[in-house]
């Protein structure tokens, strides 16, 4: 299945299991070394295979096992210096400002 962004998360969940059981599979390891590995337990392993939501910190931890985990540059890159922050505010920006709106809270069905 490929990611189009408007999923649910229960679908997200679903097909990340699933990526990461393939990935599993792939590499020769056996949810129980996955398990011993990762330090979660072989109960949550399965079950996030099979769709059900796990911690952050279990996904952080079965992801370096796999061999993924700098993976996680793909989804979030380094943010590069703007040299005009610099220059403007002596520093880079620590948090979004409230002045602008940035998501259009208007919408409607695309016609077909």
């Amino acid at each position: 299945m490929k990611i189009q962004g408007f999923e649910t998360n229960d679908v997200m969940i679903k097909e990340i299991g699933k990526r990461l059981k393939a990935r599993r599979i792939a590499l020769d390891i056996t949810q129980k070394d996955l398990a011993v590995e990762s330090g979660v337990s072989q109960r949550t392993i399965s079950g996030f295979e099979n769709g059900e939501n796990i911690t952050l910190d279990n996904l952080l931890s079965i992801l370096r096992v796999l061999r993924l985990l700098q993976e996680i540059n793909l989804l979030f890159p380094e943010r590069k210096v703007n040299p005009f922050d610099v220059l403007n505010l002596g520093h880079s920006k620590k948090r979004a400002s409230s002045k602008h709106t940035r998501i259009d809270s208007s919408w409607e069905w695309e016609k077909e």
